[in-house]
């Protein structure tokens, strides 16, 4: 079972956007109240170039009240900074913003009124947080399951946390349906599956293209299905060129002809090393068919990956450049975490994606019969 890090939604928002001007008088209005005010500045705030830049400071009136404007070119993400106390995020559109916060409470009461953008950017993280007390209880469960030693509620487990993460991403996607064509809709794409939802995806930067083609959130996303697009099932998969333990180079294009599991693992994954002893299961009884396994080792010491494949008894090609995450056929397979693995067939085309145990039992049994 995955165990899932959970982020607020904010954390994802590390895209360029277009700048918004100085302040108009005809711009968007940024109204409020601060309770309890603090010596200090409120910040007015956006995302720019990956980073939060500092667009105006604003002063409280004597009532606690403040009012700025904010010329907005394209829909963008802003927040307000209270005192260094508190921090308010929202989104900036076509559309007034009222915004009442404590201002003295890091984590107090902050309410933002107004922007519909921001009530959908509330509504993905109120479907992920509900996720994650989800997730975080069958883990609990899990765990109690293996100190047990009880394999059949793990398994049972194991398909409840699938179910339940299908069930999300199809929250997750009528939600972004809903949507129209708010920024958010492209943000929450982040909590999909690029494999399973690609076609969504692809949809969905179309529909983008037409109707915010400016957008810099659009151009992200249409640059990701694009790149999502070359590593799709049907496509031929790119190839690979890397040099086998024995220091020669040996291309993935070299075993065309055969149907062949690149396989993205590492010496220090546990997960890889778990899954291994079932693929040396299948590459003995269907080695002699046709099948291969094309090992793409992301270690760093040459040592220790030598020394799992002998450990594993993994008797296949293998080919590393021995830079972690950042080898080059990871970059080329957009490979964000391991084990990973893509079936292709004789001609050299993707047929499936990061099949594993029984699942990987049954596609195998479908083609050799």
């Amino acid at each position: 079972m995955k165990n899932i890090n959970f982020l607020l939604l904010f954390s994802f928002m590390a895209l360029a956007c277009n700048q918004a001007g100085q302040q108009e008088l005809d711009g968007i209005k940024i109204s409020g109240k601060v309770n309890n005010p603090q010596e200090g500045l409120i910040v007015l705030e956006m995302l720019k170039d990956n980073a939060m830049v500092t667009l105006d400071t604003i002063e409280l009136n004597e009532d606690q009240t403040f009012l700025a404007t904010v010329e907005v070119a394209s829909p963008n993400f802003y927040r307000l900074n209270f005192y260094n106390q508190q921090i308010v995020p929202f989104i900036l559109n076509n559309e007034d913003v009222e915004i009442v916060v404590d201002g003295n409470v890091r984590n107090g009461f902050a309410e933002v009124k107004g922007s519909t953008d921001t009530d959908y950017f509330n509504q993905i993280n109120d479907i992920m947080q509900d996720f994650q007390v989800a997730t975080q209880k069958l883990n609990a469960r899990f765990g109690e399951a293996q100190r047990a030693n009880d394999q059949a509620l793990a398994v049972q487990l194991r398909e409840e946390y699938t179910a339940s993460e299908q069930a999300n991403k199809e929250k997750i996607k009528e939600a972004i349906n809903g949507m129209g064509n708010s920024i958010v809709a492209i943000i929450a794409t982040n909590y999909l599956d690029k494999d399973a939802d690609f076609a969504f995806m692809d949809q969905l930067a179309q529909k983008f293209e037409k109707e915010l083609p400016n957008s810099q959130f659009t151009k992200e996303l249409s640059s990701k299905v694009n790149s999502l697009r070359k590593l799709a099932i049907g496509q031929v998969a790119p190839d690979i060129t890397l040099e086998n333990p024995q220091g020669e180079m040996v291309s993935l294009s070299s075993l065309r002809g055969k149907y062949v599991m690149i396989d993205f693992w590492a010496a220090w994954c546990r997960p890889c090393r778990m899954e291994n002893p079932n693929v040396v299961k299948m590459y003995k009884k269907y080695n002699a068919k046709g099948f291969e396994v094309f090992g793409v080792s992301l270690d760093r010491k040459k040592e220790d990956w030598v020394k799992a494949i002998d450990q594993d008894g993994l008797n296949w090609t293998h080919v590393s450049d021995l830079k972690y995450f950042n080898s080059e056929a990871a970059k080329l397979y957009d490979i964000q975490a391991i084990p990973a693995t893509y079936l292709i067939d004789k001609e050299g085309k993707i047929i499936a994606k990061n099949l594993r145990g029984k699942a990987l039992e049954d596609k195998l049994a479908e083609i050799f019969g």
